[in-house]
């Protein structure tokens, strides 16, 4: 087994399974409750974090979880928990964030800083290092999951009931906040900054056009996931495209012949 992770292709094939593994429920939770431009400023955010980084000499990731922890816990006082995050405070955030990231990256010349890896990542660069971290990533948000998973349905459902229930929405939709922001922090390096949210949601957005249950809108959305990768994999072997955005066309596509056979079944009907 760890002859076959020398292996750069069998690598990335571990990492795009593990990011499917855990896209797939945390994109759900995310497009249930309109939080899709959320992973997307974080994504933006990040950059900063990155920049800061290597001003500090660490490593970027922890610039990167410090700066979108920053941003979590500010935005969550800013907007009290309402329904969405404020679209005004997320936005001037995320293009902020994005601005100010590469103004910081742009000032060391230094430093050798692949900027096209950070803003559409690299999946195919993915290193031993980089593959047990994504996977302790997931563990950890699979147990949260599995811990509050009622919850966090209940929440994304009415968060007037949820309260009701006896369940505390603040704390569990804070707690879904974090997990969103390791989850970013994590694939930026395999999807890039600007591809991360639609991972989260395209996938998504068709699974939710054929379920019919939260469950089941999960495991949709990972075959989905799966699909998306393997196409987006085969395309950049067969033609050279970067992976990222090949994975993302690819579900975009998907998309599009859901969308496409879903209208052909109802005009049948």
């Amino acid at each position: 087994m760890i002859e076959l992770l020398d292996d750069f292709v069998v690598r990335s094939v571990i990492a795009g399974l593990l990011m499917v593994s855990i896209a797939a429920p945390m994109g759900c939770l995310m497009v249930w409750q309109r939080l899709a431009f959320l992973s997307d400023t974080l994504g933006h955010a990040a950059v900063l974090g990155v920049g800061l980084g290597i001003w500090l000499q660490v490593h970027p990731m922890i610039g990167v979880l410090v700066i979108i922890l920053l941003i979590v816990i500010s935005l969550s006082r800013i907007t009290s928990f309402n329904n969405a995050l404020s679209e005004t405070a997320l936005a001037v955030t995320s293009h902020t964030g994005l601005a100010a990231g590469l103004i910081l990256l742009g000032t060391m010349p230094g430093q050798s800083v692949n900027l096209e890896s950070i803003l559409f990542g690299d999946l195919l660069a993915t290193t031993k290092t980089d593959l047990a971290m994504i996977f302790g990533t997931v563990v950890i948000l699979l147990f949260l999951l599995a811990q509050h998973w009622r919850s966090f349905v209940a929440v994304s459902v009415s968060r007037e009931i949820a309260q009701a229930e006896g369940i505390e929405a603040r704390k569990v939709q804070f707690l879904m906040y974090l997990m969103i922001a390791l989850l970013v922090a994590v694939m930026m390096k395999v999807m890039g900054v600007l591809l991360i949210a639609a991972v989260l949601v395209i996938p998504t957005s068709s699974a939710r056009l054929v379920s019919r249950s939260p469950e089941q809108m999960v495991l949709i959305s990972a075959l989905f996931g799966v699909l998306s990768l393997g196409g987006g994999m085969l395309s950049s072997f067969h033609f050279d495209w970067q992976t990222g955005p090949a994975i993302v066309l690819s579900a975009s596509f998907l998309l599009l012949g859901t969308l496409v056979v879903r209208r052909l079944v109802r005009g049948v009907g």
